[in-house]
């Protein structure tokens, strides 16, 4: 059986899924992923609604597709069903193929304004929510969500099928509460009684940054498809292994050249993205980390780049870094930091 799935009438094929991620999964790094090969749907960071019901102009930015990145989906967050309502027919105007609703996110700032997963604890109004966006749109809606706001209140079932019942058309489910953050571990098969309790494909989320952890994942959960997302910080062809895994395919491991020109390729891109070569040597500074942590001599070229006030020499390290690794012959090392932690961003918070 052929490893994707359809959102109403939106192919997924393969079944791998970029997951949003506040602060990260902007255009570019979408772009990037989406480069690699193996990718089914991406989808854009979270995006207030209210912020789009506004029109405020960084909002509406962030909310900006590119031509070459369809199918994609974009998430927005809120609370207030109308204004969820007019911002989700906002997107669909922008060209968005699928609009999401954020009922997973954890951070403090989200979860105090009772949006994000502090709506896992009323169902009622999420009912009210699925219902005035579905009525607002022609595209696919679908559903991100946690197992529940603790242990106590696991509503991921009962969510789901008012999700289900009110319209939508998939639903993901990242495997931790919200109590929990992203400590401990993501309990995927905590995700197969929404799998149960559902029709509509459901996706497993949390945990997932290797082509191993994507077999568990499904097997535990009965899901129909992955969403990865910091597997893809460490790891920008985690979707490709695990597309190329489901069909039968030895997963590809790039080598050395291939990992440079990605790194140089992302680059290129956040110097086209940003208005100053003083903003995109910030975004560069902070890319770096999450390609290079954990990777044999990745502390130097960090160093070396942190300390760059001029975009040649944050390339000439990179080039530098990898003419090293070719000349000592390492081929190995990228693959052997599965316990590393990338903790998400809380929104708002200085990056560092």
């Amino acid at each position: 059986m052929a490893f994707e799935l359809t959102i109403r009438d939106v192919r997924v094929a393969p079944a791998t899924v970029l997951a949003p991620m506040e602060g990260i999964t902007d255009r570019e790094f979408r772009m990037l992923i989406r480069g690699m090969g193996g990718v089914g749907l991406t989808v854009t960071e979270f995006i207030s609604s209210d912020q789009l019901d506004k029109k405020v102009k960084r909002a509406w930015a962030m909310a900006e597709l590119d031509p070459a990145e369809h199918p994609v989906s974009i998430q927005i967050y809120g609370r207030e069903p109308e204004a969820m309502a007019r911002a989700a027919a906002g997107c669909e105007e922008l060209g968005a193929d699928i609009v999401d609703l954020n009922f997973g996110c954890p951070s403090k700032r989200v979860t105090c304004g009772l949006s994000g997963s502090a709506l896992m604890r009323e169902p009622a109004l999420a009912r009210r929510m699925f219902a005035a966006v579905r009525a607002a749109i022609s595209v696919p809606m679908t559903v991100k969500m946690r197992l529940g706001w603790d242990h106590d209140t696991l509503t991921a079932p009962e969510i789901a099928r008012i999700a289900e019942g009110e319209g939508a058309s998939l639903v993901a489910v990242h495997g931790r509460t919200r109590m929990q953050l992203y400590k401990g571990v993501a309990d995927w098969r905590a995700v197969r009684a929404v799998k149960d309790a559902v029709s509509v494909p459901v996706l497993v989320n949390g945990d997932i940054l290797t082509v191993d952890d994507a077999v568990r994942a499904l097997a535990e959960s009965g899901a129909d498809g992955v969403m990865v997302g910091r597997g893809t910080m460490r790891d920008p062809w985690i979707l490709r292994k695990i597309a190329d895994h489901m069909a039968g395919r030895t997963p590809y491991e790039p080598p050395l050249d291939d990992r440079r020109a990605c790194l140089l390729r992302y680059f290129d891109l956040l110097r086209d993205a940003s208005r100053t070569d003083h903003i995109a040597i910030g975004r560069m500074k902070k890319v770096t980390g999450y390609f290079t942590r954990g990777l044999p001599y990745g502390d130097e070229v960090r160093q070396a780049i942190f300390h760059s006030h001029e975009i040649e020499p944050i390339y000439a390290a990179v080039d530098a870094y990898f003419e090293r690794l070719a000349a000592e012959a390492i081929r190995d090392g990228f693959s052997q930091v599965h316990d590393l932690e990338i903790a998400p961003f809380e929104p708002g918070q200085r990056r560092r």
